[in-house]
């Protein structure tokens, strides 16, 4: 796989995943701003962008819907789960959007990013 930007929404991302991520060839860059994630979104060319649930206070559906306002067919990736079952339906019907529930296991959670996201070399880890 060739090197890929991806964007990761978390002021603290779980290094392990970061790392892991790296290895199968992703460019992990964190971002704990919503207003600079977007911004990344718009301008650069990106594989994917997860929102990891554990380390950010964003709204999460409001992300993933700027997101669509800005590429409709980049894939998003959701870490964890949220408590409102409402909110996590609208994520969950969202194109392109994948949640997955949270690992400690940053190898685990590396593979099944790439999987979502598209890497087909996420056997490498």
């Amino acid at each position: 796989m060739n090197s890929q930007a991806l964007l990761i929404l978390g002021s603290q991302a779980n290094q392990e995943y970061v790392e892991a991520l790296a290895k199968i060839g992703f460019v992990p860059e964190v971002w704990g701003s919503v207003r600079h994630s977007l911004d990344k979104v718009r301008r650069r060319r990106l594989s994917g962008v997860v929102v990891d649930r554990k380390f950010t206070h964003a709204d999460v559906l409001e992300f993933i819907l700027n997101v669509r306002d800005i590429n409709r067919t980049i894939p998003v990736v959701v870490i964890g789960s949220g408590k409102n079952k409402r909110i996590e339906g609208k994520i969950n019907k969202q194109d392109r959007t994948v949640v997955l529930s949270e690992s400690d296991r940053g190898q685990e959670l590396a593979k099944e990013l790439a999987h979502a996201i598209g890497g087909d070399e996420s056997e490498n880890v």
